[in-house]
């Protein structure tokens, strides 16, 4: 299994989330990632 780094993008959405208090779980969907890679 390969990993693939983060874009820019998929960041500013992260912190976005992430300062509405989203749960980790809840932004891992919405972007399509695990919730370890977030």
């Amino acid at each position: 299994m390969t990993y693939t780094h983060l874009t820019t993008d998929e960041l500013v959405i992260i912190e976005a989330y992430f300062h509405h208090d989203t749960p980790i779980s809840h932004i891992a969907k919405r972007i399509g990632r695990a919730r370890q890679t977030v």
